[in-house]
This record gives structure tokens, sequence and C-alpha cells, in this order.
């Protein structure tokens, strides 16, 4: 779990204490500690610009130019902090346009949407060191910044079989994660879709299409932190009931909470429900689209199978109890970056029945997202922890790092993963997410229709 450490204050002036390795644009300015009666002022940019941190001595030339803009309801307390001229440029979230590569948009917290990704500032990201933040303006609401956010972290396919569990067998586990592990970080909520069973040991060199994970590396789920797991995968089922019945008695010993699948037809379409430090409520609900595998839970236990009026109901009944839905779904396997048509289809009925985010759960290559009505769907994030390497797009990925607040999910920052030639999850090289952006980032998605 991330924790911060606060300190409350009389403002006195622009700055709050920041890193000693950041580059302040006004030294002469006096530094303040955080306190509980401001509110940080937020830089947002498109997807498509690529310059992740913008410092203080550049905002406000661009503030005083007019080549930055600001929301109407910071205007007046960002003029007087930053003490800048009478004429700031003021726009809307609407009007700013979420294909630009160049400009920014400055706004209050209270305003961000996950459209926009919020960037740094004299090299402090906000949602990730809040204690140094350097612009804060002031705000009577008196916040509890340690309870205000919660960060999440969504992954994509993980099976730790076949190839990988050879690996597992040769490196250890501990090898195996050295190089994704620092940039997964610690987040307070860690969510893995897991699509293999346990069993106490298993012969991976013998495996092609029916997979299970030994129970020594079951435990890489305990290294990792993982709190949810989701169960909406096609290979859980694999190698019988008993492993499937063991791995769900493991997850409930090592506490960690399970959707989209379950023992029953009941419990598989059971949403999971967690209340957040600052009280308000977020759910998962999971769904398998076609269960090629005989996997879903009809009759039996297994994964959850979509269906567009069971899925509509459920959502209904979960919108009267919980601020924000998250809605998984494996879908049928497509090679390619673009999403299929009933992808589409499914996932702009879901939003239209009122959740809050589509997330494609089965995609071994990472797919489009898109803007829709003002949310977000991400078709595929291609996979976490699985061996296939015999072709770029299985190589590359990327999973989600994401920010709570207010009972909403604000920021999906996409980290980008490539699986090298030893089938270890590592982060992607500068080239590569340049690469897995191209593909992945469409201009078209991001215009909110």
């Amino acid at each position: 779990m991330r924790r911060y450490i606060f300190s409350i204050c009389t403002t006195c002036g622009l700055l709050a204490c920041a890193p000693a390795e950041s580059k302040v644009a006004d030294k002469s300015a006096n530094q303040v500690k955080l306190e509980t009666d401001s509110i940080p002022v937020i830089i947002l940019r498109s997807y498509f610009n690529s310059n992740e941190n913008i410092s203080l001595s550049q905002l406000q030339d661009g503030l005083n130019s007019g080549r930055i803009a600001c929301t109407a309801d910071v205007q007046t307390k960002l003029k007087t902090k930053m003490r800048l001229s009478d004429s700031l440029k003021t726009t809307t979230l609407r009007d700013f346009p979420l294909a630009d590569t160049s400009l920014y948009l400055v706004t209050s917290i209270d305003s961000v949407t996950p459209s926009l990704l919020m960037t740094s500032l004299n090299e402090v990201h906000f949602l990730r060191d809040r204690n140094h933040y350097p612009l804060w303006i002031p705000d009577n609401s008196k916040r509890d910044w340690q309870k205000a956010i919660t960060s999440y972290t969504h992954t994509g396919v993980t099976a730790l079989t076949r190839r990988t569990g050879s690996v597992l067998n040769t490196m250890g586990t501990q090898k195996y994660l050295e190089l994704i592990q620092p940039v997964l970080g610690n987040p307070e909520i860690l969510h893995v879709s897991n699509e293999v069973s346990m069993q106490p040991s298993c012969d991976y060199a013998s495996m092609k299409m029916k997979f299970a994970t030994s129970k020594e590396h079951f435990e890489i789920l305990n290294l990792l932190g993982a709190d949810v797991v989701e169960l909406t995968g096609n290979h859980n089922l694999d190698v019988g009931a008993d492993p499937y019945v063991a791995s769900m008695q493991w997850y409930k010993d090592h506490g960690m909470k399970t959707f989209g699948g379950g023992l029953s037809p009941e419990e598989a379409a059971a949403p999971l429900i967690m209340t957040l430090k600052d009280g308000k409520k977020i759910a998962w609900i999971g769904f398998n689209e076609f269960c090629p595998c005989g996997e879903c839970a009809d009759t039996k236990m297994g994964a959850n199978r979509y269906d567009d009026s069971k899925a509509s109901a459920a959502i209904k009944a979960l919108r009267s109890d919980v601020d924000y839905i998250l809605a998984c779904v494996q879908f049928g396997e497509t090679d390619s970056y673009t999403p299929s048509p009933t992808q589409k289809r499914i996932s702009k009925f879901l939003i239209d029945s009122g959740v809050d985010v589509v997330i494609g759960s089965q995609a071994h290559q990472p797919q489009t997202f898109e803007f829709y009505h003002g949310k977000m769907i991400f078709y595929g994030i291609g996979n976490f922890m699985f061996d296939q390497i015999h072709r770029l797009g299985v190589r590359q990925a990327y999973f989600l790092e994401c920010y709570i607040y207010n009972g909403k999910i604000i920021q999906f920052i996409p980290q980008f993963t490539y699986m090298g030639d030893d089938r270890r999850p590592a982060p992607a090289s500068a080239e590569q997410a340049h690469i897995i952006k191209k593909s992945v980032y469409l201009p078209g998605f991001f215009q909110g229709k």
C-alpha cells in the first residue's frame, strides 16, 4: 500500500516543498507545506502529447502568453498564486482537442477526466507523490488527502503455465518478476486476470492447450500483492473441478477477492463490491462471451457467461448501490489491434447500460481503446504474464495504472510492457512503447462520440 505523510500549515506562497532534484522556477517564491485547506492545480494533456512533464516556468510563460489555457474555476486563484497577468485564456474540458500533440489545459482536481492524461509538474506527478506536488490553491473543503485517492492497477492476461512454467522452474519466481515489479509498484488495489488453476505440481513441457499452474508458482500472485482476481478466462477448468475448487480456496486463504467466476452460477455472476478509504463503493462485474472450452458456469462452476439481458439486469441492480462499475469481458479472440464488431457492440451496450469503463480481458495483444459517451473502453490490454513470443503483437502489452477519486476512476495511465525472448514481463523501452502507441492510439476514437 502506498503511504503519504502530510503536514499542515498556513499558506504563504506559491510552491509546496519540492524534491531536492526538482528545478523550481521561481527561487524567490516562498515554499509551503501541503495543507488540508488547499487543492492541487492539475495540468492535463492529450494521450497524443508525449511530453509527460512541464516546468513551473514553462507553465507560467504559457499561461501569460495564452499558449496554455485554464478552466474558469481556477482562473482567479491561479492568477494570484502564480502572479500572472489579468488576461488568462480560459476554455472548457469539452472544447479541448483530445487528439492534440502539444497543448495543455490547467484545471482543478475535481475536473480531471480520464480522456486526458495528468502531466507531471517540475518532475512531480500529483497522483504518485502528492506530498511534493508544487502547485496548490486555497480551498475550504477540508479534504483528507490520505483518504481521498485510491491507487488501483489493472493488468492483462496472466497464465503461469507451459513455457512460462518452464522458465519459472529454471530461474525462480523472484528472478522472473524482477523487471516488472518495480514499474508495477505497490498500488492499494492490484487486479490480476488469472486464467489457470492450481495443481500441486505440473509437467509444463507436456502442456499445449490445456493449462495448469503449480502450487509453488501460484505464489507469484502473493509476491505481486494481488488483491482482486478476475476469473472470466477460458482455461480455469482445463484440468477439472478439483484444481478449480482448490484455487478458489487458495484465493480466500490469501485474502484475494474474486469476480467473473465461481463455484456456482450464482457465485460466478455475483459482482465484487469494495468500499474505498473515502467510503465510496466500487464494483467489478465479469463475463465470458463465447466460453469456447466449456468453461462457463451455466449449471456448475466456472466463468460467468455473457448475455445482454443478464448484464443489463446486473448493472441496473448495482447502479443504486455503488459509485462506479468496471465491466471486464473475456471476448472472443482476435489477432488484431482492432476490436471485432461484437467487441464494439457489447462494450458500447455495457456503457449504455450504465457501466463506467469496459476492459477486455481476452486479448493476447493490445488493442485500440475508445472514449465513448464520456467513458473509456479498453478493448484489450494484452498479455501480462504468459509465454507467447511468436509474433510482435503478443509480445506487446500495457497495464493500467488507475486512480480513484470521489468515487470514480479519474485516470487510466497506460504502462507499456514487452515480453522478451526470456519470456519475462518487462517495461517497454521508449521505442517499443512508441510502436505500441501507434497501434492503439487512434485519433478518431477520442472525439467523445
